[in-house]
Protein backbone atom coordinates (compact mmCIF):
# COMPACT_ATOMS: atom_id res chain seq x y z
CA UNK A 1 0.00 0.00 0.00
CA UNK A 2 1.37 3.39 -1.04
CA UNK A 3 0.59 6.35 1.24
CA UNK A 4 2.11 9.82 1.57
CA UNK A 5 3.69 10.76 4.92
CA UNK A 6 1.10 13.50 5.45
CA UNK A 7 -1.79 11.12 4.71
CA UNK A 8 -0.32 8.56 7.11
CA UNK A 9 -0.04 11.19 9.82
CA UNK A 10 -3.66 12.25 9.37
CA UNK A 11 -4.87 8.65 9.42
CA UNK A 12 -3.02 8.03 12.68
CA UNK A 13 -4.38 11.21 14.27
CA UNK A 14 -7.98 10.45 13.28
CA UNK A 15 -7.90 6.70 13.83
CA UNK A 16 -8.61 5.96 10.14
CA UNK A 17 -7.47 2.66 8.64
CA UNK A 18 -5.72 3.61 5.36
CA UNK A 19 -6.35 0.09 4.01
CA UNK A 20 -9.94 1.11 3.39
CA UNK A 21 -9.07 4.22 1.38
CA UNK A 22 -8.79 4.63 -2.38
CA UNK A 23 -5.68 6.55 -3.41
CA UNK A 24 -5.85 9.11 -6.21
CA UNK A 25 -2.14 9.90 -6.29
CA UNK A 26 0.46 8.50 -8.69
CA UNK A 27 0.26 4.72 -8.84
CA UNK A 28 -2.75 4.70 -6.52
CA UNK A 29 -0.88 6.41 -3.71
CA UNK A 30 -3.11 7.60 -0.85
CA UNK A 31 -2.81 11.37 -0.47
CA UNK A 32 -3.96 13.76 2.27
CA UNK A 33 -6.99 14.80 0.21
CA UNK A 34 -8.06 11.14 -0.06
CA UNK A 35 -8.13 10.92 3.72
CA UNK A 36 -10.12 14.15 3.90
CA UNK A 37 -12.76 12.78 1.55
CA UNK A 38 -13.34 9.98 4.07
CA UNK A 39 -13.15 12.12 7.21
CA UNK A 40 -16.30 13.57 8.81
CA UNK A 41 -17.03 17.15 7.78
CA UNK A 42 -19.50 19.81 8.81
CA UNK A 43 -20.96 22.59 6.75
CA UNK A 44 -20.58 26.30 7.52
CA UNK A 45 -21.83 28.96 5.14
CA UNK A 46 -21.38 26.69 2.11
CA UNK A 47 -17.72 25.80 2.77
CA UNK A 48 -16.70 22.31 3.90
CA UNK A 49 -14.69 22.41 7.14
CA UNK A 50 -12.15 19.66 7.69
CA UNK A 51 -12.37 17.71 10.93
CA UNK A 52 -8.60 17.14 10.80
CA UNK A 53 -5.88 19.75 10.74
CA UNK A 54 -2.33 20.48 9.67
CA UNK A 55 0.11 21.57 12.34
CA UNK A 56 2.48 24.54 11.93
CA UNK A 57 5.81 23.42 10.54
CA UNK A 58 7.94 25.94 12.39
CA UNK A 59 7.62 28.36 15.34
CA UNK A 60 5.39 31.40 15.17
CA UNK A 61 6.89 34.34 13.30
CA UNK A 62 5.80 37.95 13.78
CA UNK A 63 2.48 36.80 15.27
CA UNK A 64 1.75 34.33 12.47
CA UNK A 65 1.39 30.56 12.45
CA UNK A 66 3.61 29.20 9.67
CA UNK A 67 2.87 26.24 7.39
CA UNK A 68 5.46 25.09 4.81
CA UNK A 69 3.87 22.69 2.32
CA UNK A 70 4.19 21.18 -1.16
CA UNK A 71 1.34 19.95 -3.34
CA UNK A 72 1.12 18.23 -6.71
CA UNK A 73 -0.99 20.45 -9.01
CA UNK A 74 -1.31 17.86 -11.81
CA UNK A 75 -4.99 17.34 -10.99
CA UNK A 76 -5.72 20.96 -11.84
CA UNK A 77 -4.12 20.47 -15.24
CA UNK A 78 -6.20 17.35 -15.83
CA UNK A 79 -9.59 18.99 -15.39
CA UNK A 80 -9.04 22.66 -16.05
CA UNK A 81 -8.58 22.81 -19.82
CA UNK A 82 -12.28 22.77 -20.79
CA UNK A 83 -13.07 25.20 -17.99
CA UNK A 84 -10.24 27.47 -19.07
CA UNK A 85 -11.35 27.38 -22.69
CA UNK A 86 -14.88 28.36 -21.68
CA UNK A 87 -13.43 31.20 -19.60
CA UNK A 88 -11.40 32.29 -22.62
CA UNK A 89 -14.58 32.46 -24.70
CA UNK A 90 -16.45 34.47 -22.08
CA UNK A 91 -13.70 36.76 -20.82
CA UNK A 92 -11.22 36.70 -23.72
CA UNK A 93 -8.60 35.51 -21.26
CA UNK A 94 -8.03 32.16 -19.57
CA UNK A 95 -7.70 32.19 -15.83
CA UNK A 96 -4.22 31.34 -14.59
CA UNK A 97 -2.91 29.19 -11.78
CA UNK A 98 -2.46 32.26 -9.56
CA UNK A 99 -6.18 33.01 -9.91
CA UNK A 100 -6.96 29.48 -8.78
CA UNK A 101 -4.54 29.75 -5.86
CA UNK A 102 -6.03 33.08 -4.83
CA UNK A 103 -9.55 31.66 -4.81
CA UNK A 104 -8.37 28.67 -2.73
CA UNK A 105 -6.68 30.95 -0.18
CA UNK A 106 -9.85 33.04 0.16
CA UNK A 107 -12.17 30.05 0.56
CA UNK A 108 -9.84 28.36 3.03
CA UNK A 109 -9.35 31.51 5.11
CA UNK A 110 -13.06 32.22 5.37
CA UNK A 111 -13.70 28.64 6.52
CA UNK A 112 -12.40 29.63 9.98
CA UNK A 113 -15.40 29.41 12.34
CA UNK A 114 -14.43 32.64 14.10
CA UNK A 115 -14.84 34.50 10.77
CA UNK A 116 -18.38 33.30 10.06
CA UNK A 117 -19.80 36.58 11.36
CA UNK A 118 -17.01 38.74 9.90
CA UNK A 119 -18.55 41.74 8.14
CA UNK A 120 -15.49 43.51 6.68
CA UNK A 121 -14.81 43.08 2.92
CA UNK A 122 -12.45 40.19 2.20
CA UNK A 123 -9.98 42.12 0.04
CA UNK A 124 -6.88 40.51 -1.45
CA UNK A 125 -3.62 41.93 -2.80
CA UNK A 126 -1.70 39.86 -5.38
CA UNK A 127 1.98 40.28 -6.26
CA UNK A 128 3.68 38.53 -9.18
CA UNK A 129 7.03 38.74 -10.98
CA UNK A 130 8.91 39.79 -7.83
CA UNK A 131 6.28 42.41 -7.11
CA UNK A 132 6.48 44.11 -10.49
CA UNK A 133 2.92 43.09 -11.29
CA UNK A 134 0.30 43.90 -8.67
CA UNK A 135 -3.46 43.54 -8.46
CA UNK A 136 -6.07 44.37 -5.82
CA UNK A 137 -9.29 42.37 -5.76
CA UNK A 138 -11.88 43.98 -3.52
CA UNK A 139 -14.68 42.12 -1.74
CA UNK A 140 -13.17 38.91 -3.10
CA UNK A 141 -15.35 36.55 -1.05
CA UNK A 142 -18.30 37.38 -3.32
CA UNK A 143 -16.38 36.73 -6.55
CA UNK A 144 -15.88 33.41 -8.29
CA UNK A 145 -12.62 32.38 -9.92
CA UNK A 146 -13.53 33.97 -13.27
CA UNK A 147 -14.34 37.36 -11.71
CA UNK A 148 -11.10 37.23 -9.75
CA UNK A 149 -9.23 36.51 -12.98
CA UNK A 150 -10.83 39.42 -14.80
CA UNK A 151 -10.26 41.89 -11.97
CA UNK A 152 -6.67 40.76 -11.38
CA UNK A 153 -5.87 41.27 -15.07
CA UNK A 154 -7.56 44.68 -15.31
CA UNK A 155 -4.56 46.68 -14.14
CA UNK A 156 -6.72 48.87 -11.90
CA UNK A 157 -4.73 50.95 -9.38
CA UNK A 158 -4.47 49.72 -5.80
CA UNK A 159 -6.78 51.77 -3.52
CA UNK A 160 -5.14 54.26 -1.18
CA UNK A 161 -4.60 53.02 2.40
CA UNK A 162 -5.41 49.48 1.31
CA UNK A 163 -5.82 47.05 4.21
CA UNK A 164 -6.40 43.60 2.66
CA UNK A 165 -7.38 40.49 4.59
CA UNK A 166 -5.31 38.34 2.19
CA UNK A 167 -1.95 38.72 0.48
CA UNK A 168 -0.77 36.31 -2.25
CA UNK A 169 2.74 36.69 -3.66
CA UNK A 170 5.76 34.93 -5.07
CA UNK A 171 8.92 34.22 -3.11
CA UNK A 172 10.82 37.14 -4.61
CA UNK A 173 8.36 39.84 -3.56
CA UNK A 174 10.04 41.76 -0.76
CA UNK A 175 8.36 42.90 2.45
CA UNK A 176 9.23 46.46 1.48
CA UNK A 177 7.30 46.05 -1.77
CA UNK A 178 4.25 44.77 0.09
CA UNK A 179 4.48 47.52 2.71
CA UNK A 180 4.65 50.16 -0.04
CA UNK A 181 1.18 49.25 -1.27
CA UNK A 182 -0.78 48.77 1.94
CA UNK A 183 -1.85 50.93 4.86
CA UNK A 184 0.94 51.45 7.42
CA UNK A 185 0.77 48.74 10.04
CA UNK A 186 -1.43 46.50 7.89
CA UNK A 187 -1.49 42.96 9.30
CA UNK A 188 -3.44 40.70 6.94
CA UNK A 189 -5.07 37.67 8.48
CA UNK A 190 -3.67 35.36 5.79
CA UNK A 191 -0.63 35.44 3.51
CA UNK A 192 0.38 32.92 0.86
CA UNK A 193 3.92 32.85 -0.56
CA UNK A 194 4.80 30.63 -3.51
CA UNK A 195 8.28 29.26 -2.86
CA UNK A 196 8.94 28.17 -6.45
CA UNK A 197 11.97 29.55 -8.25
CA UNK A 198 10.20 29.94 -11.59
CA UNK A 199 7.23 32.17 -12.46
CA UNK A 200 4.81 29.31 -13.05
CA UNK A 201 1.81 31.10 -11.57
CA UNK A 202 1.14 32.80 -14.88
CA UNK A 203 0.86 29.41 -16.55
CA UNK A 204 -2.59 29.40 -18.06
CA UNK A 205 -4.83 26.79 -16.53
CA UNK A 206 -4.90 23.70 -18.71
CA UNK A 207 -1.35 24.14 -20.05
CA UNK A 208 0.56 20.94 -20.74
CA UNK A 209 3.39 21.95 -18.41
CA UNK A 210 1.12 21.62 -15.40
CA UNK A 211 1.55 17.85 -15.45
CA UNK A 212 4.89 18.33 -13.65
CA UNK A 213 3.90 21.29 -11.50
CA UNK A 214 4.75 20.79 -7.82
CA UNK A 215 3.71 23.87 -5.87
CA UNK A 216 5.86 24.60 -2.81
CA UNK A 217 4.43 27.31 -0.60
CA UNK A 218 4.37 28.93 2.82
CA UNK A 219 1.04 29.87 4.33
CA UNK A 220 0.78 32.36 7.20
CA UNK A 221 -2.24 32.69 9.48
CA UNK A 222 -2.39 35.55 11.99
CA UNK A 223 -2.48 34.49 15.63
CA UNK A 224 -5.69 36.45 16.17
CA UNK A 225 -7.24 33.30 14.65
CA UNK A 226 -7.33 30.51 17.29
CA UNK A 227 -4.60 27.98 16.57
CA UNK A 228 -7.00 25.04 16.19
CA UNK A 229 -8.94 27.02 13.57
CA UNK A 230 -5.74 28.09 11.83
CA UNK A 231 -4.68 24.44 11.53
CA UNK A 232 -8.05 23.62 9.98
CA UNK A 233 -7.71 26.50 7.51
CA UNK A 234 -4.27 25.22 6.49
CA UNK A 235 -5.74 21.74 5.93
CA UNK A 236 -8.59 23.14 3.83
CA UNK A 237 -6.17 25.13 1.68
CA UNK A 238 -3.95 22.12 1.05
CA UNK A 239 -6.93 19.95 0.14
CA UNK A 240 -8.35 22.52 -2.28
CA UNK A 241 -5.02 22.97 -4.02
CA UNK A 242 -4.64 19.21 -4.40
CA UNK A 243 -8.27 18.57 -5.34
CA UNK A 244 -9.47 21.29 -7.76
CA UNK A 245 -12.94 19.80 -8.10
CA UNK A 246 -13.63 20.73 -4.49
CA UNK A 247 -12.76 24.38 -5.08
CA UNK A 248 -14.45 24.73 -8.45
CA UNK A 249 -17.67 23.28 -7.05
CA UNK A 250 -17.50 25.71 -4.13
CA UNK A 251 -16.87 28.61 -6.51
Amino acid sequence: MKISPLAAKICKAKGIDPAGLIGTGPGGRIMAADVKENAPTKQRSGTAIAEFALLPTRPQKDNYYVYDMSVDMAALGDISLPIAVQCEKLLENRYSVIDYITRAVIKAGLSAPSLQQYTEPADVLIFENSGEKRAAVTNAAKKNIFKISREAASGAPIPANYNPMFIVCDAHTSRACVAEHVEPGCRPLFAFVDRGNTPKERVRAGAAGMADYILSYTFYVHTSIPEAEANGVAANLHAMLYNPVRLLLLS
